[in-house]
């Protein structure tokens, strides 16, 4: 069962392909193109298989850049309708908060950059996105992580969370993750298959509107 994921909310695409958990490419070591059809071809090439021996399709739905998640969204969404299979939408805070917690084990805390000094705040626990805030951070983090004594953080923000006043009685560890690993897509997929939908439904990206 030939898997794709596609992260869109990081600093650039990244795409990977696996089979029962274990991962067969990965296009951020050593891929020359930097759009994702080049990827895909260059690691359907490299791993010996054609477009149709895609079964599943994992979407990182953000929030994050949004011509790049709206892009990415738009060809998971192309692909799945061509091949007739299922595009299972993924937020970029549930990514982010698996890599984190398999690390540190404990509740994490995402942040994501948007315009007007606002930000994402995402919390994720143990096997879950908790919840996922839009505004300003120093009016939503204080009441998210008001029950927790520690914690890590992942995103733009860890170094001005750590360093806020309203935090010093927090046990806050740095993940130094910017982003989740797309790898998780293919390592973890059991976690994401159940949720894929088919046309007429489609992938949507997660903005302030959408919250």
């Amino acid at each position: 069962m030939l898997t794709l994921g596609i992260s869109t909310s990081s600093g650039q695409f990244a795409v990977v392909l696996g089979e029962d958990n274990q991962l067969l490419f990965d296009s951020v070591d050593g891929n020359s193109h930097s759009e994702l059809y080049g990827m895909l071809s260059c690691g359907l090439d490299l791993c010996n298989r054609k477009i149709a021996d895609i079964e599943h399709i994992i979407v990182d739905t953000g929030p994050g850049g949004t011509s790049r998640v709206r892009t990415g969204i738009s060809f998971a969404n192309s692909l799945s309708y061509s091949l007739d299979i299922p595009v299972c939408p993924v937020s970029s805070m549930e990514l982010a908060g698996i890599d984190a917690y398999g690390k540190y084990k404990l509740p994490v805390i995402s942040t994501v950059r948007s315009i007007k000094g606002n930000a994402y705040i995402g919390f994720f626990d143990a096997d879950k996105v908790v919840g996922i805030e839009y505004g300003k951070m120093e009016d939503l983090l204080p009441e998210t992580v008001k029950d927790l004594s520690r914690f890590s953080v992942v995103g733009f923000h860890r170094e001005q969370i750590i360093n806020m006043p309203c935090m010093k009685d927090k046990t806050i560890v740095d993940s130094h993750l910017f982003f989740g690993n797309a790898r998780i897509f293919v390592e973890k997929s059991e976690l994401f298959l159940n949720r894929g939908v088919k046309f007429p439904v489609f992938a949507q990206p997660i903005t302030e509107e959408t919250l």
